[in-house]
Formats: C-alpha cells, structure tokens, sequence
C-alpha cells in the first residue's frame, strides 16, 4: 500500500503547478508550490464538478456541507486521472482490510 505521486497544471490564469499524493488511506494531499499552499482532503469531502473546459475538484466537509474548505480547477483530462487513482487508492485500501480479517 503505497501513496501515488503525479503533477498536474492546474488550470486558472497563473497555471500553477500541483504536487499531487493520493494516499490509500483515504487523504489527498496538494502541494501548490508557486503559490506556497497545500491542501489536504479525505476522499469523501471531495467532489468534482465538470464546468466545461475545466473540472473542479472541491473539499467540503460532509458534516458541514455549507462550509467549502479550498477547490482547484483541473484540465478534465487531469481530473479523470485524478479520479482513477482516488479510485484505484480506495480499492487498494479496501482488499488490504479484507485480507487481514
């Protein structure tokens, strides 16, 4: 079980870019290095909402659903990467639980 590392551009007028870890136990991590932020997530506050030419990927807190913790603007193409490795960390968490019970 190993954490999963990519860089994206994020989409936005500056095109920052994004240090990515996706972690099988269930947290995103975004370093935003040209801007000097970083921003964490557990799989279930995320959610992506398509918006034409980009995605947005958003934290909320399900237990505070009015309250928005950060968003980031995503190529569709990035956020479909994004999604299958969130995806993949999640199945890859759930076997490991079943096989040491």
């Amino acid at each position: 079980m190993f954490a999963k590392r990519c860089s994206y551009i994020l989409a936005g007028k500056t095109h920052p870019k994004a240090l990515v870890t996706v972690n099988p136990i269930g947290t995103l991590h975004i370093d935003v290095k040209d801007e000097k932020r970083e921003l964490d997530g557990d799989f279930e506050d995320l959610c992506f909402q398509d918006k034409g030419k980009v995605t947005v990927l958003v934290c909320q807190k399900h237990d505070r659903p009015k309250q928005l913790c950060w968003h980031v603007e995503l190529s569709g193409q990035d956020a479909k990467e994004l999604t299958r490795l969130i995806d993949e960390a999640e199945d890859e968490y759930e076997t490991l639980m079943s096989d040491l019970c």
